[in-house]
């Protein structure tokens, strides 16, 4: 309860942080002027991996990126083994037909997953920026001008744009997993870059300097999360990493469950192995000590979810253990939950109010109750999520795994095969969240008059976070 209370206040005082930036004028991040001189190379780099449904959709998109032509150059990082490279051919052969400077890159085989693709393809072009996109992102026109604007500054190593979602309302699942992200894309970006802290590429909708790639080490496949990886390893060597708020790149939210628990469990799992590989590069560092704590909170922020199966399981079994004191530490455990949900309330009443996200719309009660539903299924997700944070810790190696993408993008729009994804099979932690579930309500039920009376409300907000994600998954593979 304690690690769940410290991580909860460490997100309110980057809340704090970012809001302050809001209301200084003089913190307010302005865009800066436009490049001047020659215009610089620039390579785009487009890891996919069958992405049958949103590879056409993702090409044509990236031929209207307004630079000169002569400039620019384009990779679609093909490791695809289903029918996406063929659809790939097609619409590659037309736009370059239209002028449009792209090559389908193939490699032998899927050796080091997308860091090695990325790692592949710049092997073959020597652009002096690079910007990537994943399948199911959207840049806009102006994409490439708007950021290249930052790189004025020779110290500048990487630039992320906010996420914007194409589809946030489809269902309870985008519309949490835009909460989340969005909460990531104003506090806690905002607040590290407020605190002159270490921020992170987050995958997709960045533009890096080639030379700070090369001066970190290049792309390395020894964690899930090559991104976070080689970002703490360029900002250890001196780079500086901008969060460019201003510029948001439209992206496609995943609408299965099953979607959202292969993502959460390769970001818990690669964060965590981040941590285990360069926390204590971090503290050896010259860095500010207020960096490497942050550093350290963001690295190993993953460990939320360890905590939260602890406490479950935890509160389930203190009622039987006989305490002469069992009363006053359940009291303390109670204040110390009901101070970390208001804390988190704080936090995205803060990222609501203070980020572009149509704020004016929603009042304190609809953020209160989209935060306590967002708690409920996030907590609902930590038997999974535990899971890889203990592989990541102990490095156990798993394949990379990516989100699929169903070009989904309005709620008059049918999910597409499930099979194409083998969506066919129940998860096995399924099993296990449901006889939490169980367990939980019987807590619940013959609790009363006894000492577990006083965590029925934690019994009951478990009980509602595993049950709803448990029956999500349900439905999808019946569904189907």
């Amino acid at each position: 309860m304690t690690g769940i209370l410290v991580f909860s206040l460490a997100q309110v005082w980057l809340a704090l942080l970012y809001l302050g930036t809001k209301r200084n004028p003089g913190e307010a991040q302005e865009a800066p002027a436009p490049w001047s001189g020659p215009l610089p190379t620039v390579l785009v780099q487009l890891p996919i991996y069958n992405e049958r449904y949103v590879v056409e959709r993702l090409l044509r998109n990236i031929a209207k990126l307004d630079y000169p032509r002569d400039r620019l150059s384009i990779q679609l990082l093909d490791d695809s083994t289903d029918e996406t490279a063929e659809i790939a051919d097609k619409v590659i052969v037309a736009l370059k037909a239209e002028g449009v400077p792209i090559e389908h890159i193939r490699r032998p085989d899927r050796k080091g997953f997308k860091a090695g693709a990325l790692d592949y393809g710049m092997g073959i072009n020597h652009a002096d920026f690079i910007a990537i996109f994943d399948a199911d992102f959207l840049p806009r026109p102006d994409f490439i001008r708007q950021v290249l604007a930052y790189f004025a500054d020779p110290k500048v190593g990487m630039v992320q744009t906010r996420w914007e979602h194409l589809n946030a309302d489809y269902s309870i699942i985008t519309r949490m997993m835009a909460f989340a992200i969005d909460n990531h894309f104003s506090v806690e970006h905002g607040g590290r870059q407020a605190s002159d802290s270490f921020i992170n590429f987050n995958g997709t909708g960045g533009m890096w300097r080639r030379k700070t790639i090369e001066d970190a080490g290049g792309w390395r496949s020894d964690t899930l999360t090559e991104d976070l990886d080689l970002s703490f390893r360029s900002q250890i060597r001196g780079w500086k990493f901008i969060f460019a708020e201003n510029i948001s790149t439209p992206s496609e939210l995943p609408v299965q469950m099953s979607a959202v628990r292969s993502q959460q469990y390769r970001w818990t799992k690669g964060a965590a192995e981040t941590g285990r590989k360069t926390l204590s590069n971090l503290w050896q560092s010259n860095a500010r000590l207020l960096t490497k704590v942050v550093g350290s909170f963001h690295m190993l922020n993953s460990f939320i979810f360890l905590f939260l199966l602890v406490f479950c399981l935890s509160t389930l079994v203190l009622p039987f253990l006989g305490l002469a004191n069992f009363m006053a530490l359940a009291m303390v455990m109670n204040v110390m939950i009901t101070t970390a949900m208001l804390a988190n309330f704080v936090t995205y009443w803060i990222s609501r109010r203070a980020g572009d996200f149509g704020a004016v719309r929603q009042g304190p009660v609809n953020v209160l109750y989209t935060t306590i539903t967002f708690m409920a299924l996030a907590t609902g997700l930590c038997i999974q999520c535990s899971r890889a944070v203990v592989q990541g810790v102990f490095g156990q190696a798993t394949p990379f795994v990516r989100t699929p993408k169903l070009a989904i993008t309005s709620k008059t729009q049918q999910i597409k095969s499930k099979r194409a994804y083998n969506i066919n099979a129940i998860p096995p932690v399924v099993y296990l969240e449901l006889s939490l579930t169980v367990l939980l309500l019987a807590a619940i039920i013959f609790g009363f008059g006894h000492a577990a009376m006083v965590f029925t409300g934690v019994y009951v907000f478990y009980a509602i976070g595993f049950l709803v994600v448990s029956l999500l998954s349900l439905r999808e593979v019946m569904a189907g």
